[in-house]
Formats: structure tokens, C-alpha cells, sequence
């Protein structure tokens, strides 16, 4: 998250306020959003976790992936 300067602001919308949801072939869930900031961005949570939900990786997804 800090490397790509997405805040936890921006993570937790996008898994409240997903356009996009899908699981990866390992069962990772995997949420895309436009944050209020018109930023969109990828949020990859751990499969089974459920509280806390673990999140592996964030990504901005400026190329339109």
C-alpha cells in the first residue's frame, strides 16, 4: 500500500463499494473499485480469512487491468 500510495481509506471502500468481485484459481477474493477519488484500484484478500480479512496485495490499476 505505501509503495503504491493507496491509503487504508481507499482499501476498506473498495471492499465495502467492489464494482468487480472474482476468485483467483487459489481462492483469493479479489475486489476492483473507483475509490471517491476517481482512483481505481484491485484489493487481494487471503482465502478463508473471514475477521480480520488478510489482505495480500493492493494495486492501482491505471493501465485498466
Amino acid at each position: 500500500m505505501r509503495q503504491r500510495g493507496i491509503t487504508e481509506e481507499e482499501v476498506g471502500y473498495c471492499l465495502i463499494n467492489y464494482d468487480v468481485s472474482y476468485t483467483d484459481p487459489t481462492g483469493n477474493a479479489i475486489y476492483r473499485a473507483k475509490t471517491p477519488s476517481g482512483r481505481r484500484i484491485k484489493v487481494v484478500v487471503k482465502a478463508g480469512s473471514v475477521d480480520p480479512q488478510v489482505i495480500i496485495t493492493v494495486a492501482d490499476l491505471k493501465g485498466g487491468e
